[in-house]
């Protein structure tokens, strides 16, 4: 699946979670098109140069976003679930059960975008 085909597909999603007010599922999905955003820009280091010459209003320091390949999208969405189930084990043994499962059931609805 295509970045622009997903990120599409979470916006469909977000606008249904919203409607029926399913906040836990609004926040991740969320997070998970803002991930997939910023895997798009490009590093800015490739850019200083153009962007010190830059003046006000100039279109030269605009640049269009990367095409994410798939493997690089999975590995977005992998990074994401396991951020969460890592905070996820450090709930658990702090005695956060309810903040534990909170965040794997995060790290599930990751992981049902994945291809």
């Amino acid at each position: 699946m295509s970045a622009a085909a997903l990120k599409e597909r979470l916006r469909a999603d977000l606008k249904a979670a919203m409607r029926e007010r399913k906040t836990a599922d609004v926040a991740v999905l969320r997070t998970l098109i803002a991930a997939i955003d910023n895997a798009e820009a490009h590093p800015i280091e490739q850019f200083q140069e153009r962007l010190r010459q830059r003046s006000l209003a100039d279109p030269i320091g605009e640049v269009p976003r990367r095409e994410l390949d798939a493997s690089t999208l999975d590995a977005v969405l992998e990074a994401e679930a396991k951020s969460r189930l890592a905070a996820a084990g450090d709930y658990e043994r702090g005695g956060r059960s309810a903040d534990a499962d909170r965040l794997r059931q995060e790290a599930a609805l990751i992981t049902s975008y994945r291809a």
